[in-house]
């Protein structure tokens, strides 16, 4: 008796109403596996996505170094204008080298305005190494830093509030008891991952020094040519500048570096998880297999009478393996689309970023299939290779 693929389906879906209650428990395993797949690498999509769009709103891969501390005298020995000099000299592989002297948080006043902000005092080499952007106006030259010129340069986020969109170019703003006239608007990015802005002013290191009465500045910052090589960089820089501070502590970092461990801490969360997923997606295979068994035995002389009519053992075996792929279609399908309905729900209410991609559904409806053919295979080839006439005596 010849069957085509119509007469398979249509006994496959014979056989599994015909007991709905033994379908729906296998179904159940492989859905729990298949969420347990799905939804973690939705968390790894949408961990991965997010790390993105971080580093997308950070400054351009940089080294911080901080002011050496001497841990004999207490003390901090802030930089010189002759170490950083000495710095370039030694030091390879970097592109901007910079002074940078953190103000903190300090307060604008403009009007009856007071708003708080970060403060830091830089050079014309702030801009290419921040990776930030000129928006409106000019950056700082040598001529303003030459001229202690009382200028600043405010971010984006920063000139919104003061001015609500309208023009801040020209304008005056008090900060830290002195005068300023706004010269440049430039790009807000965030310096670290962690926080949120609050906006940005930048004033030239003369300017700072000069109202200090120091030529002291508390940090270096370097680009590299290579950001692959930021690590080697900066153990390099440390290793140079604790020639010429001996016996202090010298801290440095990367802003890459958050991101990195962040990455890590991911990647390792993501691994635990698909075991986890892996392990519960293996019992919804031993289900199906203990089902398949079963139903083989139940069905042992329906095999009989089948193959004594002329049903061929191919017949048999996809037969049954077509039960075990609709199971696991079902299970996986409905656990697919759970997990994609759970993941809508969060990413809005936590305002998350994500995007809709083909992979995540596909490997975990591949990986359902693929465990339902594979756990019921060995008892799909047992029932086709059944003797007809032993088969027939079983009832």
């Amino acid at each position: 008796m010849y069957m085509n693929i119509n007469d398979l389906l249509s006994l496959t879906s014979s056989s599994l109403r015909s007991n709905p209650l033994r379908s729906f428990l296998s179904s159940l395993g492989v859905f729990m596996g298949v969420f347990a797949v799905s939804g973690t690498l939705q968390v790894s999509d949408i961990g991965k996505i997010y790390l993105k769009t971080q580093l997308q709103k950070m400054e351009s891969p940089q080294i911080s170094i901080q002011s050496p501390y001497n841990s004999v005298t207490s003390q901090i020995e802030k930089y010189q204008i002759e170490d950083l000099v000495w710095l370039k000299t030694k030091l390879s592989g970097w592109k901007y080298i910079a002074p940078v002297q953190n103000g903190g948080n300090d307060a604008i006043f403009l009007g009856t305005q007071k708003i708080n902000v970060e403060s830091q005092a830089v050079t014309p080499d702030f801009l290419p190494i921040s990776g930030r952007k000129l928006i409106a106006g000019k950056f700082f030259t040598v001529n303003d830093l030459q001229q202690i010129r009382s200028v600043v340069v405010i971010d984006q986020l920063l000139a919104q509030k003061l001015f609500k969109g309208k023009n801040s170019l020209g304008k005056m703003i008090y900060f830290q008891n002195k005068s300023y006239y706004i010269q440049g608007i430039i790009q807000t990015r965030k310096s670290n991952t962690w926080g949120e802005e609050q906006g940005l002013i930048l004033i030239p290191l003369s300017v700072y020094q000069s109202l200090k009465s120091s030529p002291f500045f508390d940090k270096i910052t370097i680009t590299p040519k290579n950001p692959e090589n930021i690590e080697q960089i900066q153990n390099q820089a440390i290793s140079i500048l604790k020639k010429r501070f001996p016996n202090v502590d010298i801290y440095a970092f990367s802003n890459v570096e958050e991101v990195k461990s962040l990455e890590k801490v991911l990647n390792g969360v993501t691994i635990i998880l698909l075991l986890i997923g892996s392990i519960a997606l293996f019992v919804g295979g031993v289900g199906i297999a203990n089902i398949t068994i079963a139903s083989v035995v139940e069905r042992t002389p329906e095999i009989g009478l089948r193959r004594a009519i002329g049903a061929t053992q191919k017949n048999i075996l996809i037969q049954f393996l077509l039960e075990a792929t609709f199971i696991s279609m079902t299970g996986g399908i409905i656990a697919i689309v759970t997990v994609q309905g759970i993941t809508i729900i969060t990413v809005t209410l936590l305002n998350l970023p994500y995007q809709f991609g083909y992979e995540t559904p596909l490997v975990s409806l591949s990986s359902a299939i693929i465990v339902g053919i594979i756990s019921s295979f060995l008892p799909a080839l047992r029932a086709s290779k059944l003797d007809p006439v032993e088969a027939l005596r079983s009832q």
